[in-house]
């Protein structure tokens, strides 16, 4: 019997180092692309509590407009359900104090198995605080 390894022939061999080249890409774009997290950055944080706490047109805030949404389109079979909170530097302003925040509300179609998905769009100023909705959703919730 033969005791020494049989050699891997190369093809295998650049799989393997193929397989954990994605490995390791994949984590650093997720690292670099990934929203940014409010609670990590104070400007964030602050411009994510200016779009939840604004006044909105049937609710005291924003954020009870857009749970008083979710509450309306609940059915017995099926519930609405609500993204997460997504906080972006907006580049496109080319203001250092200039934030878009994002929530994705998915709400129950008028036929069984069909959803409709709306996106609520925010740019946020911090100085001075202001608020524009960029998507007709967000359009819709603000005085």
């Amino acid at each position: 019997m033969n005791s020494e390894p049989r050699p891997r022939s190369a093809l295998v061999i650049a799989l393997e180092w193929a397989a954990v080249v994605l490995l390791v890409g994949g984590v650093a774009g997720y690292i670099f692309w990934k929203p940014l997290d409010p609670m990590g950055d104070p400007q964030a944080a602050r411009a994510l509590a200016l779009v939840q706490t604004h006044p909105a047109r049937s609710a005291p805030s924003i954020r009870q407009a857009i749970d008083d949404v979710m509450r309306a389109n609940r059915t017995a079979d099926r519930s609405p359900s609500i993204g997460d909170w997504a906080v972006r530097p907006d580049d496109q302003a080319g203001e250092r104090d200039s934030y878009r925040v994002r929530v994705v509300v998915r709400l129950p179609g008028d036929q069984k198995g069909r959803w409709i998905e709306w996106e609520y769009l925010w740019t946020v100023r911090l100085s001075p605080p202001t608020v524009m909705p960029l998507s007709r959703p967000a359009v819709e919730v603000m005085p």
